[in-house]
Order: structure tokens, then sequence, then C-alpha cells
């Protein structure tokens, strides 16, 4: 209002004066009082993730090879050479890498950085015991062990970076800016610690999820930053290689763009879009080398996509992501090997599958709504979506390591969650801002340390259950009795350690459980045969070969068997299929090779194949092989090549000299004799 006495002209000046001054002050009011507390730099908090990794995972580098860790690993020649590339990128068929080069080619540079003298101990020399006795073995397989935990860490860091920056948007900022790098940093270790993360970190095969899991944050955490403005272009090239590695390590990885898609949608200005569409279009494009791969790779056949089986596999996959989403909260019983029976109508999962639709609505509605749940929602739904819903993987309905990402949703929906809530509590409580604050932070600091340490322990604790295969197979057996794979597992775990009787107890229970398991008849074949019972064993091995006519190790425990019994033409019948079935396999050829050179059935004897068989097992087992070496000299002396085979059995005594083993020792002593006398050897007396 313009003062009276003063004139118009004069009166509008004042004003524009008294103005100018106040917006000096206000300009002025921030530096003269100083910020009630500085933000904590996000390097100290990244500092505290790898620590708190570190300490969770300290226990996880003694796990034992397992399972599909033998094809991808023990038996994988694609991994013994770094050079030319094109080797490591291109891995054997049906095995769990088989289509995705980029894991392949990490479990390559493991075995070329190991120790020359330990990288093929792929056994702990005590199966059974503490692993500080394993020797080599630890030397050689805690580089894995490592790399799997760098890859974990890193997604935890990514993952850091990608909540704190979205609770900075400015959608979100007015309400989670401040406390943006401590709901971040719970976010980052309650996923990096979870004991549910396990199978993916410390069962080495199954770095395809964890390096997917990493690509996969990789791309949004780039793509958030070249939403930044600064640095936009390198961001963007960032995103546009993280998305292509990511798929051509886990098939998983093709939801990745769809979500860089719903962030900008939820989190961006609309005004930005438009700029985004060339980010957008070049993730999209990485599709191509995810659709070459899938086109081009051969995995053992696991997909079943008959109608019947898709209804009756969605169906099942309420109650598993139902039992997952109950793992996240209280993540036990934690299980290596499920086995999740097939329901066959809605009513048996009518709970779960309402849960999980109510679910999938409010995640359409959160997104059409532009609302931050929604982006949780689908994050999580989204990549289940390509093995709980698309795709049935009729040989693993449930799997925790497929819970890897879709963790985070539900732990950031949980801090989050939290926060606010207990935000709405305190205001209610006391009115002061300060007091407000500082409880908040005490109350979310104790609980959030109080639940890493808990389930950090369980990790830990998890971790160890690796260390041993049987340990691990029992641990299984006890959580789900009527798990048959589990049961027959545990049952040639037991017959290596020579515990037959137990072996053939969980065994006979696996063949209960599912008779029509090829693997269960054919290892509890192999156990009657160890304990002389032939017979019975021929009737189980024979029972797998109807149920799985190519199933190398039943042909080769017949052969052992029936050269037991003396019926050579037998023995060679099914160890030649073995053969053929495995080439490379010196132990198959030496025995082969032994029966052709020596036994009385003249109709089988080929001394000439023999001898073929043997060289070509010597040169697999580089020369020192001293029982190679041994029937190479059999062979040889079988077709009247005695000097050759007097300079094989010289070279085979001295490796079993070395060794220790008398009884080979006694044996070439006196083959080594009668060659060089040129003399046909007779077994000593």
């Amino acid at each position: 209002m313009v003062n009276p006495r003063l004139s118009p002209l004069t009166g509008r000046r004042d004003q524009h004066v008294a103005a100018k001054r106040r917006t000096e002050h206000a300009r002025r009011r921030p530096e003269a009082t100083p910020p009630a507390r500085r933000p904590t730099a996000p390097l100290v908090l990244a500092i505290l993730i790898v620590i708190a990794g570190g300490w969770a995972y300290a226990t996880s580098f003694a796990g034992v090879l397992v399972l599909d860790d033998v094809r991808a690993i023990v038996r994988n020649p694609s991994i013994r050479t770094l050079w030319p590339p094109s080797t490591p990128l291109s891995p054997p068929s049906e095995t769990t890498v088989s289509g995705r080069p980029v894991a392949n080619f990490t479990l390559a540079v493991n075995y070329a950085l190991a120790p020359p003298d330990a990288r093929n101990v792929f056994v702990p020399a005590n199966p059974g015991g503490e692993p500080g006795a394993s020797g080599d073995f630890l030397r050689n397989i805690w580089g894995y062990h490592l790399l799997n935990f760098l890859v974990h860490l890193a997604a935890a860091l990514a993952l850091f970076g990608i909540v704190r920056r979205t609770l900075s948007t400015e959608r979100l900022r007015a309400r989670f800016g401040s406390p943006a790098s401590w709901l971040a940093l719970a976010v980052a270790l309650l996923w990096l610690v979870h004991p549910l993360q396990t199978e993916s970190v410390t069962y080495i095969v199954q770095r395809v999820e964890s390096l997917m899991g990493l690509f996969y944050l990789l791309t949004l955490y780039c793509a958030i930053r070249a939403a930044e403005g600064r640095g936009g272009g390198a961001w963007m090239a960032g995103a546009l290689l993280s998305c292509a590695f990511g798929m051509a390590t886990k098939e998983t990885m093709v939801t990745a763009p769809i979500m860089v898609w719903l962030w900008d949608l939820i989190f961006l200005d609309r005004s930005e879009h438009g700029r985004r569409r060339p980010l957008l279009i070049g993730l999209a494009a990485t599709w191509i080398i995810l659709g070459a791969l899938v086109y081009y790779e051969h995995r053992a056949p696991s997909v079943d996509l008959g109608p019947a089986m898709i209804g009756r596999y969605l169906m099942t996959q309420a109650g598993v992501v139902t039992h997952y989403l109950r793992l996240s909260v209280v993540p036990s019983p934690l299980v290596f090997l499920y086995t999740w029976p097939m329901v066959a109508s809605l009513g048996a999962v009518a709970p779960q599958a309402t849960l999980l639709v109510g679910l999938v609505v409010l995640t359409i509605i959160g997104i059409v709504r532009r609302h931050p749940l929604g982006f949780a929602g689908a994050w999580f739904f989204l990549i289940l979506a390509p093995t709980s819903t698309v795709l049935p993987i009729v040989t693993e309905v449930a799997a925790e390591h497929r819970m890897y990402l879709p963790l985070a949703a539900v732990i950031a929906c949980a801090v989050v969650g939290a926060h606010a809530a207990g935000r709405t509590l305190l205001a209610r409580v006391t009115s002061v801002p300060g007091s407000r604050r500082r409880a908040g932070f005490a109350v979310g600091a104790v609980l959030m340390l109080g639940l890493v340490a808990a389930y950090g322990t369980e990790t830990r604790a998890r971790n160890r259950d690796y260390w041993s295969e049987e340990r691990l197979w029992f641990d299984t057996v006890s959580k789900q009795p009527s798990n048959g794979r589990a049961r027959t597992a545990y049952g040639v775990v037991l017959a290596a350690a020579r515990r037959f009787t137990e072996a053939e107890t969980q065994l006979r229970i696996a063949v209960d459980i599912d008779a029509a398991d090829p693997a269960a008849q054919g290892r509890l074949g192999s156990v009657l045969a160890a304990q002389g019972k032939l017979d019975e064993s021929i009737v189980y091995l024979e029972r797998a070969l109807v149920l799985r006519p190519d199933d190398v190790d039943v042909h080769r425990s017949l052969g052992e068997v029936f050269a037991i019994r003396r019926d050579d033409a037998q023995a060679v019948r099914h160890l030649e299929r073995a053969r053929a079935l495995d080439a490379n396999d010196p132990v198959l050829l030496t025995h082969l090779a032994g029966i052709l050179a020596d036994t009385r059935d003249m109709s089988v004897r080929d001394g000439a194949r023999a001898v073929e068989l043997a060289e070509q097992a010597v040169r697999l087992t580089s020369g020192r092989s001293a029982l190679a070496l041994n029937v190479l000299a059999v062979a040889l002396a079988s077709v009247g090549r005695f000097n050759e085979a007097a300079s094989s059995a010289a070279e085979a005594l001295a490796i079993a000299r070395a060794e220790g083993d008398q009884p080979l020792i006694s044996q070439l002593e006196y083959r080594v004799a009668a060659y060089r006398a040129l003399q046909q050897p007779r077994p000593p007396q």
C-alpha cells in the first residue's frame, strides 16, 4: 500500500528498494546460519557396504563344486584357454552356461588365474572334512568364489546408487531427499547380506544369475545418470554396454529395457521423455543379441510349451512366488534343490493366487498413475516373469536364485515404507523437529543394524553348508524328506565316501519316491555292484537304460559289472557305447583297452584297437597316469611289441613308486622283467 504522504512515484520506488533488501537478506540467510547436519558422503556409506559384505561372505570361499558346477566348470573344455577368445565365448551345449558366453568367459578367466599346479583340482582331498585340510582345492577354488563375491558386492553398490538417486528425483525429493543416502544404505545392506542370496553367490555356477543382476543394475544406474545431464553421452554408452553384456549373460535380462522405460515414465518429467528416446531404442536393440543366442544355444530340454503344462505351471507358480515372498521376510528354511509338485487345479492355490493377482492389479494401477510403488511392483513381477510365468521350466519349478533381483523391490518397499510410517508416528509423539529427527535416526539405525546382524549371521552359517557335498545334501534331505533328486545326490556322495550301506538306503528311498527317475535307478545299481550284489545291480542298471538310453554313467557301470562277471562281450558293448557318448574320459578308455587286450574271449580280443585306446588315454592324462601306461604296456604286448611294452611299463613303474602304490608296483616290476625278456606276461602267483 502506498504511503499517502508520498507521491505515487516515490512510494513505488521505496517499495522496490524494500523488496530488493528482503531478497538480499534471504539470500544471505543460509550462509549466516550453518546447516544442522552435513550430509554423509556416499563414499563413506559405500565403504560400510563393502565391510558388511566382506563379513557376511567371509565363509563362502571354501564352497565345493556341486551339481551343475561339474558340467559348467570341471567338464567344460572351453574355459581351459582365453585365446582365441572365440573358444571361451563358445560354451558347450547342455550346460548352465550354454548360450551365455559372458558368464563362460569369466569362468575361463578364473581358470587362467588359478595356480598352474592346482587349477585342475576340483575335489577336496578330504571331501567330508573341514575346508582347511583341502590344500590345492582351496588354492584353486577360492578365486571362483572371490569373483562371485565381487560381482555381488558391485551389484549392491549399484543398487545403493539407484535407490539414492531415485529418492532424490524431483518427484520424491520433498519427502525422501534428505534421508535418501541412509535409506539407500539400508536397502543395499539388507539386500547384500540377505540369506536368500547365498545360492546366487556361493553356488559358483549361479554366477550367471548374479552377473546378469549386476549388468541389469548397471544398465538402470547408467540410464539414471544419463538423465541427470552431466556426462550424459558417456552414461548412455555405459547403459548400452551393460545391457548388451547382460543379454549375453542370462535371458532374464530381456526385461531391462522395459524397466528403464518404466523408470523414465514414473520418475522423470514428461518433458524429458522425448529426449530419452535414443537411449530406449538402443537398449531395445540389444534384444537382437539375446535373440541370436537363444536361437543358437543348445541346452538340455527343460521347457515344456504344451498348453496343459503352461496352465499347470502358472498355477503352481502362485504357491512358489508366495513362498519367495515369505523367504524375503523370514529366510528359512533355505533349500538348495527344490522338489515342488505341480498343482492340478486353481483351487489348490486359491489364497496365494488371490494375493498375487491383487498385487499385479495394484502394480498396473500404480504404473498408470505414475506412482513409485508401481515401479517396485513391475520390478518384482517382470524380472520373475521369464522363469516363473512365461516359460515353464519343468526341471526347476522353484529356485531361490530367481529372487536375486526381485528381492531388491521387496526390501526397498519395506525400508521406505517403514521410514514413512515411523516419521508419521513420531510426528504424533513430538512436535519438535530436531528431537523427531534424532529419535527417528536412532530407531532406524538400531533396526537396520539388528536386521543386518541377524541376516548376515544366517548367511555366514548358510555358506558353511556348501563346505561339503555331504553336508549340503544332508541339509536338503532333512528339509525335504520327499525330495527324490536330493536323496539320489546324497546317496552318490555317501557312495563316493565308500559308505555303501548308507548310500543304498538313500537310493532305495529315492527309487520308491520316483521309480521313473533314471538317475536314482542307475545310481542304486552302481552301489549294489560295489557291494558285490551283481545280479540285482544289473536289474536296476537296465531299468535306468530303459528310462534314459544314452546315460553314459549307466553304460559304464554295466560294462564294469559284466567285466567282473567275465562276460567280456557285454562289457565291451556297453563300454563302447559309453565311449561314443564321452570320447575323452581316460578312465573309460583305459578300462575298455584293458578288456580288449587281455580278454580270453577271442571274438572280443582286439589288440590293435586296445593300443589305440590306451594311447589316447595316455595323451589325455599327459603321460602321468600309471594305470593308463600300465594298460598301454599290456596292449602293446598283446600285439607283440615287447620293447615298447617294457618301456611303457617302466614309465608306469616310476610313477607308481612316486605315488607309493605298492600293489601296482609289484605288478609292474613283474611286467617290466617279462617284457624285457620278450615273454608273454603271466600274473604273479
